[in-house]
């Protein structure tokens, strides 16, 4: 093992080793020694490009994502509250995903920071040439940034803000009469998921 790789692979155990302890994988692995545990999965790592400050960032950020996920997110709920239309499938994800970052965020500050700064990072190298009408902006964007402003409360730049001002009164109409309600059953999937699923529907 060269000294790139020696390198890599201590990154991924150090990623790996946070995983366990944010998620408690480890408290898993020790009631089914004997078993093969999903849990155990670690192979999303991504570590070619670590080369700026930027990936570093990245890559805490969705180690600490995909802890928390393993902790907060039931994979049986989540199927169970799918919304029917397929537009709406993705909208859903990104409901879920946002739910258990804010649950992490609140639980670690440093969980909080690194999210935060990586979203940051994302928004602040969002390019668009042109910016004219609705249908120059994805949904599913405008609604990561409607999340991560309303439940992460995450300030968006200019750019940020304009692309989502292509959605925002949809959304407002859809779910601003709900976001205490959502806000207040974080913790409670089955509640929350439910709700998102209905109001996506109906949208």
């Amino acid at each position: 093992m060269n000294k790139e790789d020696s390198s890599k692979e201590k990154i991924k155990q150090a990623l790996i080793s946070t995983i366990k302890v944010i998620s408690e994988d480890y408290k898993i692995e020790k009631k089914e020694e004997n078993k093969k545990s999903k849990s155990n999965n670690y192979n999303f790592f991504e570590l070619e490009n670590l080369n700026k400050k930027e990936d570093y960032i990245r890559i805490r950020a969705e180690t600490d994502s995909e802890a928390l996920k393993r902790k907060f997110s039931n994979k049986n709920i989540y199927q169970k509250n799918l919304p029917n239309k397929s537009s709406c499938k993705l909208l859903y994800d990104i409901s879920e995903k946002i739910r258990y970052e804010v649950l992490g965020s609140k639980m670690l500050n440093g969980i909080s920071k690194n999210l935060k700064d990586n979203y940051s990072h994302k928004i602040l190298h969002k390019k668009k040439d042109k910016l004219k009408s609705k249908d120059d902006v994805e949904i599913s964007e405008a609604f990561e940034l409607f999340m991560l402003k309303n439940f992460l409360e995450l300030k968006l730049n200019p750019l940020s803000e304009k692309i989502l001002s292509f959605w925002q009164e949809e959304f407002n109409n859809s779910f601003n009469k709900h976001i205490k309600f959502l806000s207040e059953n974080l913790e409670n999937q089955e509640v929350y998921n439910t709700k998102f699923s209905e109001i996506l529907q109906n949208m």
